[in-house]
């Protein structure tokens, strides 16, 4: 008795000094930058050796619970990336649809290939399966013989009277075929005779012919391939360059200048002074460009303007006829650099990844709803290249992107939303996330020049 009573009081130290330590310790999940997933109830007691959303993520931002369906953006650019992520929705989707191909069963010929009847022999039958006779030459010119030799093709009969020539039975059946015009000219026009020099039948080389045509077919592609290729070349180094702003095109290389100075007007600025967490551009109604980006969405292209330090950018998709139709202004929010792997997949895991999620909060516990193709559920982060132009070089960075906002509840002229933009950089062997913060700003409030410069 004395003994159970020892092992009681010594099960009970233990677990008291066990809670006290889970009280005192800090909590052992990754914690980048102060960002965190969203806090989910559970039952009180409930232990589980997995990480639960309520602890802290990374960089101190969390995934937040997905009860909003999104926010609708009517903006052209928005829209775009929205239709390009249901393009590659549809072709995922299709893809999952197609067929398998069935896999080969145990003892299967594996001369056979999947078709619209079943399975179908490639290799060409003997001839006394044309013949019904596995011995003789019984079959030999019957009507039936006729017709299954007709219905093969041009190959499978060449081969058919290849593989035949060395069966005693096959040579027979040709010696009398030889006697017999109307049969002869039959079989020749098969492809399995024809007339040599001395008068004798013997067989056609359809195989030889074949493929020293196939041969030659190549042969003539890849010379034609060799000059079009030539010419093409011939005529790019004659044709003078697009534009003088080496690794942009188009509109980007030929209206946007790195050290170009643009009036601003303020007003959208102080309007959504204490809407937004944007810091407004520093100077007093004008900018000058430090650097140029072109982003490349699968193919739909969004163009920035970036100030001087680095302090923030608008972002300008233009429309058809080349003018700008949306402006955004884009602050930098926050900036997390994740340290090991697992820190990593708190922001791109396909599943549960921060970066995708159908909303975004911020570390004051501010709510944004997905905009690029809003939903319930994670889809992947935007896949983006970004060309950047400077006095004296040009970069290729790689973004994986989402655009999230909310309504600031603010009455026109003030800017109806608040946008922020989550993503993963990789730009020179450097890699980091980057949170902007952004507004809506009227493109007449830049007073872009109106023709290429």
């Amino acid at each position: 008795m004395m003994q159970l009573r020892a092992a009681f009081r010594r099960t009970a130290l233990t677990i008291l000094l066990g809670s006290t330590l889970l009280d005192t310790q800090p909590c052992a999940f990754a914690d980048s930058g102060g960002y965190r997933r969203t806090t989910i109830s559970e039952p009180s007691g409930a232990a589980s050796s997995a990480p639960v959303w309520g602890q802290p993520s990374s960089g101190g931002y969390r995934r937040p619970s997905t009860s909003g369906s999104g926010y609708i953006s009517n903006s052209a650019g928005d829209v775009a990336i929205s239709r390009s992520t249901a393009a590659q929705a549809l072709q995922q989707y299709r893809a999952a649809q197609q067929p398998r191909r069935p896999s080969v069963e145990a003892g299967a010929r594996p001369d056979t290939v999947w078709g619209s009847g079943g399975y179908g022999s490639r290799r060409p039958p003997s001839y006394a399966a044309l013949s019904g006779n596995s011995g003789g030459s019984g079959g030999f010119g019957s009507a039936a013989f006729w017709a299954m030799l007709g219905a093969l093709s041009a190959s499978d009969r060449a081969a058919y009277f290849q593989q035949s020539q060395v069966d005693p039975a096959y040579q027979q059946w040709r010696q009398r075929v030889m006697n017999d015009p109307d049969a002869a000219a039959r079989l020749a026009a098969l492809g399995g005779t024809t007339t040599t020099a001395t008068g004798n039948v013997g067989t056609t080389d359809t195989a030889s012919s074949g493929g020293s045509g196939i041969v030659w077919l190549v042969i003539f592609i890849a010379g034609a391939a060799f000059v079009l290729l030539w010419l093409a070349r011939r005529r790019a180094a004659h044709q003078p360059p697009a534009s003088n702003v080496p690794g942009l095109s188009g509109s980007a290389a030929t209206r946007f200048r790195v050290g170009q100075t643009i009036p601003l007007d303020p007003a959208a600025f102080l309007l959504a002074r204490g809407l937004s967490k944007v810091h407004p551009p520093p100077g007093s109604g004008m900018i000058s460009v430090e650097a140029i980006g072109l982003l490349d969405d699968s193919g739909v292209q969004l163009h920035r303007l970036y100030l001087p330090g680095g302090v923030g950018f608008f972002q300008l998709h233009l429309g058809n006829d080349g003018l700008p139709d949306e402006c955004r202004y884009f602050s930098r929010l926050d900036e997390v650099h994740p340290a090991d792997p697992a820190e990593w997949n708190e922001w791109l895991d396909p599943g549960q990844g921060m970066i995708g999620w159908p909303s975004f909060q911020t570390k004051d516990g501010q709510t944004y709803d997905r905009a690029w193709a809003p939903g319930q559920s994670r889809v992947v982060p935007r896949q983006l290249t970004e060309t950047l132009q400077t006095l004296k070089v040009v970069t290729l960075r790689r973004l994986q992107a989402m655009l999230y906002a909310r309504p600031t509840g603010a009455a026109p002229p003030a800017p109806p939303s608040e946008y922020v933009m989550v993503g993963a950089v990789e730009d020179a062997g450097q890699a980091w996330v980057e949170i902007l913060a952004g507004i809506d700003v009227n493109p007449a409030a830049l007073t872009l020049p109106a023709v290429s410069l």
